[in-house]
């Protein structure tokens, strides 16, 4: 699958898409506004050619079901944010994940919760 080479904003639309499993584009129009965080509007002729391009890529798989597509996923969210991850990881830091967790908790703020689930982790993934 060529899921690296997703543009932001079809990035956007599989958000959508992985939230609901799959759906038609009004359904997926449907989501991506429920889910908009600054108000901004998909179009559905504009959410129909990103899927076209992303079935393009064998990011998306369609089904003809009556006169509409249903559209799914190929790839589940946790496989492609393990990709990206690990692609961010080599790229930006020296391909050593704490070098990431550390630049990730000196910039970010965190609620004494988050901070304990982030110990929590970690005390997971200490070695015997």
């Amino acid at each position: 699958m060529k899921t690296d080479t997703l543009s932001k904003s079809e990035i956007e639309v599989m958000a959508a898409l992985w939230r609901l499993g799959s759906g038609s584009v009004a359904e997926i129009q449907d989501e991506m506004h429920r889910h908009s965080t600054d108000g901004q509007t998909f179009a559905y002729t504009t959410i129909a050619t990103h899927l076209s391009r992303m079935v393009d890529k064998s990011a998306v798989a369609a089904r003809k079901i009556g006169r509409a597509y249903q559209y799914s996923p190929t790839e589940k969210r946790v496989d492609y944010q393990q990709v990206r991850l690990g692609d961010l990881v080599r790229q930006f830091f020296d391909g050593r994940p704490s070098s990431l967790a550390s630049r990730f908790i000196e910039t970010n703020t965190f609620t004494r919760e988050e901070l304990n689930e982030l110990r929590r982790l970690i005390d997971e993934k200490e070695p015997e």
